[in-house]
């Protein structure tokens, strides 16, 4: 008996993540292409003026903000998607 593996095609999706650092604040975007669409995310970490600037720290913040706006996004676009095909309410939690 034979047994063929499956044909699965890998898909790739990028997100670019750019960093901006200005004094006492750091702006991160996230921005995704994908079917002729796009996306960005934003995320703003704020120092603390008690606090140490270490802008790794900042940096990581920002970023881990931008790409969860872009994840919420994400979530809005694939519920309308879902809505357009289905005509029904949709909910989708993450």
């Amino acid at each position: 008996m034979e047994h063929h593996a499956a044909q699965q095609a890998t898909k790739r999706w990028t997100v670019e993540v750019s960093i901006d650092e200005h004094p006492m604040r750091t702006r991160a975007k996230a921005h995704m292409h994908w079917h002729g669409q796009e996306l960005t995310g934003i995320g703003i970490a704020r120092l603390n003026p008690a606090d140490r600037n270490v802008a790794e720290i900042g940096d990581e913040l920002a970023v881990a903000r931008a790409l969860s706006n872009l994840a919420d996004q994400l979530f809005a676009a694939t519920a309308s998607d879902i809505h357009a095909v289905t005509h029904e309410p949709v909910v989708i939690v993450h």
